[in-house]
């Protein structure tokens, strides 16, 4: 969880706006994303890593969002967020 809290405090400091504006932010994203990760097996079956990064990253929207149906452009950063979540969790072969 350290490495995923990590990974989410440089995006917060490159300017992400989905990364989290404190360390209880970032903590929380980071044990919902762990819990996302871990349960995409039982909820998809032959995902591609494309699918487990949209996954992942509507299930942070939707977690994390008051309206996420109105995140609209925010769901690209969300993208970004589950790309370098899942290279930290579970690198591409």
């Amino acid at each position: 969880m350290l490495a995923v809290v990590a990974v989410l405090e440089a995006a917060h400091v490159s300017g992400s706006p989905v990364a989290g504006d404190s360390a209880e932010a970032r903590n929380a994203i980071a044990a919902a994303a762990i819990r996302r990760i871990k349960s995409a097996d039982r909820r998809m079956k032959s995902a591609t890593r494309a699918d487990r990064v949209e996954d992942l990253a509507k299930g942070l929207r939707d977690r994390f969002e008051v309206e996420p149906k109105l995140a609209g452009p925010l769901v690209v950063d969300y993208r970004h967020i589950a790309e370098m979540i899942l290279d930290t969790v579970d690198p591409a072969p």
